[in-house]
């Protein structure tokens, strides 16, 4: 076991009661969940410019303790490159169980990763990982986006990630 999530208040997700919250709140939620599995898909796909346009422009990826990197252009160089995601032959990321708590404008999430990263053409060949994704959100007007994404790792499979 790499790290264990870090004990945060929970997420409580409570609906409210007026009809018109009850369908903003609802929306909101589905429009969190979409950016969460948008996230993953991205990743995989080797769609970099949409999975910066996910990050507020200041937003800021964090790897557990080990990785801080804040703002567009950082993230485009850390996630691009032998270095980054592209030093794997594929890619394959889980994002499931959202907890999604929404308070106005801002709200934060917690949900389950699972991520593969094949090595090279051999499928058996993999180095993976899982644990939780904390993030903040806020609404822009281009709907909501991520303020910060931070991943606590808690186990790995196979042979062994880079960063791990």
């Amino acid at each position: 076991m790499t790290e264990t999530a870090p004990r945060i208040p929970p997420i409580r997700s409570v609906a409210p009661t007026e009809p018109a919250d009850q369908l903003r709140w609802l929306v909101d939620r589905a429009q969190i969940s979409d950016l969460l599995i948008e996230f993953a898909r991205s990743l995989d796909e080797r769609d970099w410019e949409v999975n910066l346009a996910l990050y507020v422009p200041d937003g800021v990826f964090m790897l557990g303790d080990r990785l801080r990197v804040e703002g567009h252009e950082a993230m485009r160089a850390n996630t691009v490159g032998d270095a980054g995601l592209d030093q794997y032959r594929g890619t394959w990321h889980l994002s499931a169980n959202h907890a999604i708590e929404i308070a106005g404008d801002t709200a934060r999430s917690r949900s389950y990763l699972m991520g593969v990263h094949r090595l090279d053409g051999d499928t058996y060949r993999h180095a993976d990982g899982a644990g939780w994704y904390d993030c903040t959100l806020r609404r822009t007007p281009d709907g909501w986006r991520f303020v910060t994404v931070r991943i606590h790792e808690v186990w790995h499979g196979g042979e062994r990630l880079p960063h791990a």
